[in-house]
């Protein structure tokens, strides 16, 4: 008696507002969902042609890695660009990253309570009042235009930060997506603060009481992610 092999869930690609959604699924492997992934794009590269697709890990976990490759066969193959990525409930294996890249613990509590957040939206901005000391603050979503957010310590983004948007953090912030708007790290005065994201675009650029405003024109795609810092008195957007 012939078995039934159960059928691998493939690949979705969803249009949306913001261009199109590439949603993974959590049993197939990677060698598997590049090999689809190519071929999906090469049967209708020009109708992607120059389009910004968003990556949707919400029940896949989050590999640097993986994300990396798919980004690369997004631009090489399709010319798309990959401007954003959505996670899930589990956040660990992202948190787990980004607690390597700041050299800290990252977590973030599920309940309000439990952290004791009070969160207000009043004229247009976004603020949070907590006792937390200085756990990094966690957005779990795009940052809009007239979105202020400040964060007591780190802030970590898990979306785009949008033109007419404004992120504050005392140290460091890290955007998963693409930083168009206002990003200002080491608002007190710390120098050493870094802004990184996955494309830096921005309407203006601050650390500590050093301003930079984007380039004209940007020839050259990022690799991996970017990072502004200071150096020297200027602040430098570098590539990996």
């Amino acid at each position: 008696m012939l078995k039934r092999v159960p059928h691998q869930p493939s690949l979705q690609i969803k249009a949306d507002r913001e261009g199109f959604v590439l949603v993974v699924p959590a049993e197939v492997s990677l060698e598997d969902l590049l090999a689809e992934l190519r071929k999906r794009v090469m049967e209708s590269r020009g109708f992607f042609q120059k389009a910004r697709m968003t990556l949707d890990l919400s029940v896949r976990d989050f590999h640097v890695d993986e994300v990396q490759v798919i980004r690369t066969l997004l631009e090489d193959v399709g010319g798309i660009q990959l401007h954003g990525i959505r996670l899930g409930k589990n956040l660990q294996p992202f948190l787990s990253w980004v607690s390597g890249l700041l050299g800290i613990s990252v977590k973030v509590m599920e309940s309000n309570e439990e952290r004791g957040e009070l969160w207000r939206e009043k004229e247009g901005k976004l603020r949070e009042e907590t006792d937390a000391g200085d756990a990094p603050l966690v957005v779990r979503q795009t940052c809009r235009s007239g979105t202020r957010i400040e964060s007591p310590a780190e802030l970590i983004i898990l979306g785009d930060v949008n033109p007419g948007a404004e992120i504050l953090a005392v140290r460091d912030i890290i955007v998963f997506g693409t930083l168009r708007g206002i990003a200002h790290a080491g608002i007190y005065g710390d120098r050493s603060a870094k802004i990184w994201g996955l494309d830096i675009e921005p309407q203006q650029l601050r650390i500590a009481d050093v301003v930079a405003l984007p380039p004209r024109e940007r020839t050259m795609k990022p690799k991996r992610y970017e990072v502004a810092e200071i150096q020297g008195d200027r602040i430098q957007v570098t590539r990996f």
